[in-house]
C-alpha cells in the first residue's frame, strides 16, 4: 500500500508546455543580421575615377593630358579565412576620353580616340564588423596596370600604352548585408603606380623605335568613388 518510488534527477525540469523552455533555441544575430560569412565571396564595383600625378618623370607629362577620367568595372574573387579577412584577386578595365594633350593631337589629325586601363592584383581586406547589417571594411592590393589611348581613322588604327606597377591598391568602404547571400556599399579607392615601359602600334603592329622602357619614371595615381555589389558578404 506505499506509494511507488519516482526517481528525480535532483532539479526541477522544466515543463514541454512552459512557454519559457524551447526545446531547440536558436540564436538570432544581433539586429537580425545575417551570421558572418565565411568561404568563397564575389564582388563586382564601378564609379567614376580621376587621373592624377605624372605619366613620367619628363616635363609637361601629366596624366591628364594623356587620359581623361574613366567609368572603371571592377571584379574581385576570393575567399573569407576566418570572419573578418578577405584574401583574393581583383581585375578591373576602365573606359573614358582621351587626355587634353592626346585629344588634341586626335582632332587635329581626324582621328577618333578613347582610352582604357587594366589592372590586376592580388588584395587582401580585413571586415571590421563582419556580423553587423553594416559592416565597413578596408583593402591593401598590389598588381599590374597598363593603361592605352587608342586611335582610329580612315588610314587604320594605332595606340599608344603605357605598363607599369601598382604600387598601392588602397580601398575602403562600407557593405550593407541585405541578406546572407547579398549586400551592396560605396567604396572609394585609390591607386598608385608607376609606369615603367611605353608601346606604340600602328596598325596592330609595334613601331620600331617608338617603344622601350621610359628612362624617367614618376608615380600617378586613380582616384575613384564609386558603389559595389558583393556575393555572400
Amino acid at each position: 500500500g506505499s506509494a511507488p518510488h519516482v526517481m528525480t534527477l535532483g532539479y526541477d525540469a522544466p515543463s514541454i508546455e512552459d512557454p519559457a523552455y524551447d526545446a531547440h533555441p536558436v540564436k538570432e544575430p544581433a539586429g537580425g543580421a545575417p551570421p558572418a560569412a565565411r568561404g568563397v565571396q564575389m564582388a563586382v564595383r564601378s564609379g567614376y575615377a580621376i587621373p592624377m600625378g605624372d605619366a613620367t618623370g619628363a616635363g609637361a607629362d601629366e596624366l591628364s593630358r594623356s587620359f581623361r577620367g574613366q567609368v572603371p568595372v571592377l571584379i574581385e574573387v576570393g575567399a573569407k579565412s576566418g570572419d573578418s579577412f578577405f584574401f583574393g584577386l581583383y581585375a578591373g578595365l576602365g573606359f573614358g576620353g582621351a587626355g587634353s594633350a592626346a585629344d588634341a593631337s586626335c582632332s587635329s589629325s581626324g582621328l577618333s580616340c578613347d582610352a582604357q586601363t587594366f589592372r590586376l592584383g592580388p588584395e587582401v581586406q580585413v571586415h571590421l564588423n563582419p556580423a553587423g547589417k553594416v559592416n565597413p571594411w578596408l583593402g591593401y592590393g598590389v598588381g599590374l596596370e597598363i593603361s592605352t589611348v587608342s586611335m582610329r581613322g580612315p588610314g587604320g588604327s594605332a595606340s599608344m600604352s603605357l605598363m607599369g606597377v601598382e604600387l598601392a591598391h588602397l580601398m575602403a568602404g562600407v557593405d550593407f548585408r541585405l541578406s546572407s547571400a547579398l549586400g551592396a556599399g560605396p567604396v572609394l579607392d585609390l591607386s598608385l603606380a608607376q609606369y615603367s615601359s611605353m608601346t606604340m602600334e600602328m596598325n596592330g603592329f609595334e613601331v620600331p623605335g617608338a617603344s622601350g622602357q621610359i628612362a624617367e619614371t614618376a608615380i600617378h595615381a586613380w582616384l575613384s568613388l564609386g558603389a559595389r555589389l558583393v556575393l555572400f558578404p
